[in-house]
């Protein structure tokens, strides 16, 4: 991809891709580890719980905080910050259960300042017009993880043990932000005089009182429902579909498929479709595969309907990032990205939540069906009401 010609960005890259190969490790081995100690589910929810509440509460707050600061800085502290944390886990973690929650608690509050800050200097490192292409690239690298290294996390989790598997953890975090040293500096092109609350409250009203992003995120929230394969895909595979774990497993990795080869063939979509009707488009037939598994629940159909979610998630993840990036100022674009984060994630779990309780009196086919139909209903409305209007403005890049 062209985009990696721009030095800094491609070290951004590759310093996401080395931090996401440990934090997939981390996943696993955490679960694994927590289950062993506890032998009871409850807590593996609780933790859960712990790392949602530091998203959807606390990244607004941290990012009214960063936008004032140089992000180069932040991106590269809480790399650093974190490795110490995560070694942490099985050596002080692991011996007192309130120790380690607090520990699970600290390193979700520095990826909640991290990511933020990550998809905020996108257009500081390209030009405008390959935002598209570098948020693509971005999402393909957090889908290609999926596909190597959480495989690879079990295996090294059950060979080794949740001990090592958190060192290397550690280690991949010490090299990302060894990595991250060599950007440019990013600092905020202007900083608010505005008190800290004042900040954050700018940052969400920021989300709703600009129509494009107002369009774009209240669209994503209205399909929320579609969330519903996270809690209902195995369910479906173990008790509708009976193809037991290993055909769930192969649902998951055709959708991982999918979305790896969505990345692939974005960025020439996006030479034939505007960003805005992309993602709109994308949405509203998104929702329809997936009703259509609610429809058709046969495992082959499921299969390929399951690879189309994949390739069409992307279709609408990509551009829906670059509205919110080119439709915000330069030195705001933290405070968006974090308040997007907490109401998407807020959507997600009422989603699953609502999806869960339906499938007992219902079924998960019916669900899929019902979920599908509302995702495609609300990209057709914002479609037939004007659509989401392109941004006007221009930056500069920075280089290194």
């Amino acid at each position: 991809m062209k985009v990696l010609r721009h030095k800094a960005f491609a070290r951004l890259i590759l310093a996401y891709l080395v931090s996401q190969a440990g934090s997939k490790i981390h996943r696993v081995a955490l679960l694994v580890l927590i289950y062993l100690l506890t032998e009871n589910a409850l807590w593996v929810s609780l933790t859960l719980g712990v790392q949602l509440l530091g998203t959807v509460v606390f990244s607004p707050l941290l990012s009214a905080w960063a936008d004032t600061q140089d992000r180069k800085r932040l991106l590269v502290g809480s790399d650093l910050l974190r490795a110490p944390l995560v070694a942490l886990i099985p050596l002080l973690g692991a011996k007192s259960l309130p120790f380690l929650l607090l520990l699970v608690f600290l390193i979700e509050l520095l990826r909640d300042l991290h990511d933020p800050i990550q998809n905020a200097v996108v257009p500081d490192l390209v030009p405008q017009e390959e935002v598209d292409e570098a948020n693509s690239l971005i999402l393909l690298a957090d889908r290609l993880s999926e596909v190597l290294f959480v495989g690879a996390a079990g295996v090294l989790v059950a060979a080794v043990g949740p001990a090592y598997a958190f060192y290397l953890d550690a280690a991949t975090y010490l090299a990302s932000g060894f990595l991250l040293l060599g950007l440019p500096p990013l600092r905020p092109e202007r900083v608010s005089k505005a008190g800290f609350f004042a900040r954050v409250k700018e940052g969400l009203g920021h989300l709703w009182q600009t129509p494009p992003i107002r369009r774009a995120v209240g669209t994503l929230f209205a399909a929320a429902f579609g969330s519903v394969e996270t809690a209902l895909g195995v369910v479906l595979a173990l008790k509708w579909l009976k193809v037991g774990s290993a055909g769930f497993g192969f649902m998951e990795a055709a959708m991982a498929l999918g979305a790896i080869l969505g990345g692939l063939a974005l960025p020439r979509l996006l030479h034939r479709v505007p960003r805005e009707r992309l993602f709109l488009l994308a949405l509203l037939l998104f929702g329809l595969f997936e009703a259509s598994v609610g429809l058709f629940p046969v495992f082959a159909w499921v299969l390929v309907a399951f690879f189309v979610g994949g390739f069409l998630n992307m279709a609408f993840i990509v551009p829906a990032r670059s509205i919110l990036q080119l439709n915000t100022p330069q030195e705001m674009r933290g405070r968006i990205f974090a308040a997007f984060g907490a109401v998407m994630n807020a959507a997600v779990l009422l989603g699953t939540m609502l999806g869960g309780a339906l499938e007992g009196p219902i079924g998960a086919p019916t669900v899929f069906l019902l979920a599908g139909l509302g995702v495609s209903l609300a990209a057709a409305y914002t479609l037939l009401t004007g659509g989401i209007p392109a941004p006007q403005d221009t930056r500069k890049t920075l280089e290194a």
